[in-house]
């Protein structure tokens, strides 16, 4: 059968010395302006993606914080500005338009603008943010008060059915008896996936104090709520008992919850069990009621009991008793965990053994604050052998901490819990004991000389001198193994403002390479870079806001 090619005739020389016809395409106006309403909605959507403020979690509000937006370009607002075809095209894709924040009263106006241009679709679901403030900070035309939250609730909850992710931030009682009221009285929300509440103010007098606190939690949305993933409680307290949607949950926080707003233990270890996709686990000052015996509704179940949380990556801690804490772990089967945060915990020397279990696996731990001998600060980093990123603020911490990455390890088990200890941790994690680090009464000498985080690849640390970062370095590379990771990275910033010598001829050079050899291998240097702080960027909102409000006068006159 012959070829496609023999099939072919060939082309006469003729035919390729004729002109190319010039077809009626060629001669249409070429450029952005040419773009299908369709690719032009895509780049829209991309352009809007940009000002994601949940690209670090579903989180908006964090304990004991003000509420900081992310830098927003209100990608939106400006293309709808560039001419009539683009303004009609970001007027009818209804995604564009569904972030509700309220900050100040010019975001009621605008609300309303944005739920005309994506009320016809019922298919695109709502992100509601509320953040309002006490009484003695109210200032009327800025900030949100309770009439303003008032107004609020009558804007938003004709469109509950919408709504995917709710936060709400009280900083008043009067502003929490109007929560109350429409919380309670609202319906489901069946498409509410992300839920926050956060009450925290300054009481000022025990009386303020028992008018917040003398009335038992209601019944939220009719404890309808059957696609809920993620929820964080910040000063807020539920009927324990009666919340059915503690369940399946992704997510969880729980922060700033005194002794007595706490739910009991056969509570906590109901949401845990019935939630085994829970992913992250974070607890400010929160948990489980203690246990008392003088009271046998708070006994906590033994720990041979544990609650397996198989797919729990993140576990996050601050100010909590370490004997609680550890009691707590001790209850929690945490095979996967790969980071583990605390921030201004306190002295951890309390029969730390039980963190070991959930440390050999963990990729990546941030320690902001800590109170705790060096002998279990050495045992818990040595029982953390697979972190690959460790950010410590040595300025909190302390500079007798940070000596031990620059001095022999002595050779301890694991958190100094005894040869048996680690035996039947072997047992337990399949692994072996010179994987793990855990050695005994040894006479090899490199035991002696065994560096922390052997497989550390990024470290982030702050108010640490040059000399004292060199040095380090220097040991690190002295006592390098063969599992060393090729690339290594230190992210350093001060505190205070504090600047020296060494460490500005570190970050301008990019990286440190060990001195003396001529023929330095790409894999023996150090990437060495400054910190990049959010926090010394101004967040300039008012131009952004000023276009909002033309963006919404516009719509009115177009009304």
């Amino acid at each position: 059968m012959p070829s496609i090619l023999h099939m072919c005739r060939p082309v006469p020389p003729s035919f390729l010395s004729r002109p190319m016809p010039q077809l009626a395409f060629s001669r249409r106006q070429t450029g952005v302006h040419s773009l299908p309403i369709e690719l032009l909605t895509i780049i829209f959507l991309l352009g809007s993606s940009f000002d994601d403020p949940y690209a670090d979690g579903p989180f908006l509000l964090k304990p004991e914080q003000e509420y900081k937006p992310v830098p927003s370009s209100n990608f939106q607002v400006v293309v709808s500005h560039v001419c009539r075809h683009w303004r009609q095209v970001a007027l009818s894709t209804s995604t564009l338009w569904t972030t509700l924040h309220f900050r100040d009263p010019t975001h009621l106006h605008r609300a309303k603008t944005y739920l005309s241009r994506c009320s016809t679709s019922q298919t695109y679901l709502l992100d509601v943010l509320v953040d309002t403030v006490a009484a003695e900070d109210h200032v009327p035309g800025l900030t949100l008060y309770n009439e303003e939250l008032h107004s609020i609730f009558q804007i938003i909850i004709p469109h509950i059915k919408r709504w995917r992710a709710f936060h709400l931030k009280i900083s008043d009682n009067e502003c929490k008896g109007t929560a109350r009221l429409f919380l309670g009285t609202c319906g489901g929300a069946p498409n509410l996936e992300t839920l926050q509440l956060y009450h925290f103010e300054n009481f000022r007098t025990s009386q303020r104090l028992y008018l917040a606190t003398y009335r038992p939690p209601v019944v939220i949305f009719e404890n309808s709520l059957p696609r809920l993933k993620n929820i964080s409680l910040i000063g807020v307290n539920l009927p324990w008992e009666n919340s059915p949607y503690l369940t399946k949950l992704h997510q969880l926080e729980l922060a700033l919850h005194s002794e007595a707003v706490r739910p009991l233990y056969t509570w906590w270890d109901h949401f845990l069990r019935s939630s085994p996709d829970l992913k992250v686990l974070c607890l400010h000052y929160s948990g489980p009621k203690d246990a008392s015996p003088d009271d046998s509704t708070r006994a906590w179940y033994p720990p041979e009991k544990q609650i397996p949380l198989e797919m729990l990556r993140e576990l996050s801690f601050t100010d909590l008793d370490p004997g609680f804490l550890c009691e707590l772990i001790r209850r929690l089967s945490l095979p996967g965990l790969k980071k583990l945060r605390t921030i201004k915990q306190e002295e951890m020397t309390i029969n730390p053994s039980p963190l070991i279990f959930c440390l050999f696996k963990v990729e990546i731990i941030v320690i902001h604050s800590l109170e705790c001998s060096l002998a279990s600060w050495t045992g818990f980093l040595r029982a953390a052998q697979n972190v690959r990123k460790l950010k410590v603020n040595f300025a909190r911490v302390g500079m007798a901490y940070w000596d031990v990455f620059t001095q022999d390890g002595d050779p301890l088990t694991p958190l100094g819990v005894g040869i048996k200890a680690s035996q039947s941790l072997v047992a337990a994690t399949g692994e072996s004991s010179n994987h793990m680090g855990v050695r005994g009464n040894s006479s090899d000498k490199s035991s002696s000389t065994s560096i922390l985080l052997p497989h550390l690849e990024v470290f982030e640390l702050t108010g640490v001198t040059g000399k004292g970062i060199i040095s380090a370095l220097r040991y690190r590379h002295l006592h390098r193994r063969e599992s060393t990771p090729k690339r290594q990275e230190w992210i350093v910033s001060w505190s205070g403002g504090h600047r020296d010598v060494e460490l500005d001829e570190l970050i301008e050079q990019g990286y440190w390479a060990p001195e003396g050899d001529e023929n330095v291998r790409e894999e023996d240097k150090v990437i060495i870079r400054e910190a990049y702080d959010d926090e010394d960027e101004d967040n300039d909102e008012e131009e952004d806001e000023d276009l909002e409000a033309v963006d919404s006068d516009e719509e009115s006159s177009e009304e």
